[in-house]
């Protein structure tokens, strides 16, 4: 079965999703319009690519406006897919949120944030949509026996498949002249909603469609970053889930006092930095999947940690990753930042942590990808369900054409593909660009694979994707 197969077969069970069936083919083919077109990705763009600019464009516009569907049910067939990956008792997720710019003033939701890409010196303003994403870290090194005779061997580390995006808008501070009340207001909003609201509310669904999928059994453990660390998620009541974050390294940490008196936290307290600098605790070396390459790893752990401000009285790890040194192209002997680790799971090997929280990085390769090699946001809607519709449509359909790459041809790059460039060499995995460059060769060269989209869509849509 080709790419383009298995993604059109997966994208059938949204039967669920849509309560008419020519619906469901009108949102697949707009799916597949926006994952494969090559130019800027507007919905009229996307339309014309699929072979439909002489088609009347107002029912796909009113799909993403008008038509009462779930863009979270979306990601069902992905996260049932998913499962099958984690064969422990755990299942890992990143999470992490990102921006998407914008410039019409009157498109709901779009506010003004502080970028993440500004320099360290000066932080800018970009306007745009705030997107709350999980992904789910798929551990595919455990399918690789490791050479231990080969260090320079690559691996197919990790693969991060989005199962969540939500728009999470700002609450609109008022002006300077507003009045008392007006603030107050806002300032009682603030508190109910703000980032990390929204991820525990998230975080909450995911643990429920998981269980519904069979993994009720399993833990969900999500690595998160510094923005995730703080008293509002610590100290939630999250049951059947477990939360790994990077904490500052002068956060005030302490142990339980062990005297006779009536305390609960001991007076004397710590930073995760003077446990680095502590020579009395001993490093321990580990070997874990850096950059495609086993590695050495040197980390220190300290249990039965309280964080007073975070965490209240629940007892947490606080994991210490040493800096990795490395040498520039000058020969220099420089070190990457350390990291500190702070989690309330108390089952998982401090190695298995280290290694998920390494591959967190994986939900920044997927915001990269959705941003510039999808065009992620480039759609131009104004209606509020479409806002936060077409972002989802687009990633879930990004999701299912990973699942399927992998499902269709194995973790490694293989010669099915599209013969990579010279200067692209010693490639592992495929990437996005590889996977959405197969898809388009088979849907232009396979014409019994044309015929059978032509077919289904015709039968219930009444148009065709290449027409």
């Amino acid at each position: 079965m080709s790419l383009s197969e298995a993604v059109f077969n997966m994208m059938n069970e949204w039967n669920d999703v849509f309560v008419q069936g020519r619906t469901m083919m009108r949102a697949i083919r707009l799916a597949l319009c926006l994952l494969l077109n090559p130019s800027r990705n507007t919905i009229t763009q996307s339309l014309v690519f699929g072979g439909l600019d002489d088609r009347d464009w107002s029912s796909d516009y009113k799909l993403l406006s008008r038509s009462k569907w779930n863009d979270e049910e979306l990601f069902k067939p992905v996260i049932e897919e998913t499962i099958s990956y984690f064969d422990d008792g755990y299942i890992c997720l990143a999470v992490d949120d990102t921006k998407i710019k914008k410039t019409g003033k009157k498109i709901p939701y779009a506010q003004y944030f502080m970028d993440a890409m500004s320099p360290p010196f000066r932080y800018n303003l970009m306007y745009g949509h705030r997107v709350l994403q999980f992904s789910a870290l798929l551990p595919l090194f455990q399918q690789e026996i490791p050479d231990p005779d080969d260090e320079d061997k690559l691996y197919h580390v990790c693969r991060g498949i989005p199962v969540s995006a939500t728009n999470v808008p700002a609450i609109k501070k008022p002006g300077k002249n507003a009045s008392a009340e007006a603030i107050e207001a806002y300032n009682d909003a603030k508190r109910k909603n703000n980032l990390s609201l929204a991820f525990l509310k998230e975080a909450r669904r995911l643990r429920i469609v998981y269980d519904e999928q069979g993994a009720a059994d399993k833990t969900l453990l999500i690595v998160a970053d510094g923005s995730f660390c703080n008293s509002t998620i610590f100290k939630a009541n999250l049951d059947g889930i477990t939360i790994a974050a990077r904490c500052r390294k002068d956060a005030r940490l302490c142990y339980r006092d062990k005297t006779s008196s009536r305390r609960f936290y001991s007076r004397e307290t710590f930073s995760p930095l003077s446990v680095r600098q502590d020579d009395s605790i001993p490093y321990k070396t580990i070997m874990l999947y850096i950059g495609k390459n086993l590695r050495k790893v040197r980390y220190k752990e300290v249990k039965n940690v309280l964080w007073q401000r975070g965490a209240g009285r629940q007892e947490l790890r606080l994991i210490v990753i040493a800096p990795k040194p490395y040498k520039s192209y000058v020969r220099k002997q420089n070190y990457k930042q350390e990291a500190y680790i702070l989690t309330n799971d108390d089952t998982l090997s401090a190695e298995v942590i280290i290694q998920q929280y390494i591959n967190r990085w994986e939900i920044e390769v997927n915001h990269r990808e959705e941003k510039n090699n999808l065009g992620l946001g480039q759609a131009q809607v104004w209606n509020k369900d479409a806002v936060i519709k077409t972002p989802a449509l687009l990633i879930a359909a990004y999701s299912i054409m990973l699942l399927m790459s992998l499902k269709c041809y194995g973790i490694h790059r293989s010669d099915n593909y599209l013969p990579q460039p010279k200067w692209r060499k010693g490639s592992v995995r495929p990437s996005c660009n590889d996977l959405v460059n197969l898809m388009r060769k088979e849907l232009t060269s396979d014409y019994d694979l044309q015929n059978q989209l032509q077919i289904d869509l015709n039968r219930k849509v009444g148009m065709s994707v290449n027409q």
